[in-house]
């Protein structure tokens, strides 16, 4: 019975270190700064700037 018990509290252990682990590995890549996702958001933006744009100037024009 105490074979068990030691055995639970390993696995109990190794997964609570391991939850720790993880979560504190996502809190990190939450805050890491992404370059290519930045940019890929800006042009983004960008584009449906310029879409809205040239579709007000082409229905200024057709009026």
């Amino acid at each position: 019975m105490e074979a068990i018990v030691n055995n639970l509290y390993n696995t109990t252990r190794l997964t609570d270190e391991l939850e720790r682990q993880l979560m504190l590995q996502a809190m990190e890549e939450q805050f890491r700064p992404h370059p290519v996702r930045a940019m890929a958001n800006g042009l983004r933006k960008l584009s449906h700037g310029l879409k809205s744009l040239l579709g007000k100037n082409d229905s200024a024009a057709a009026a």
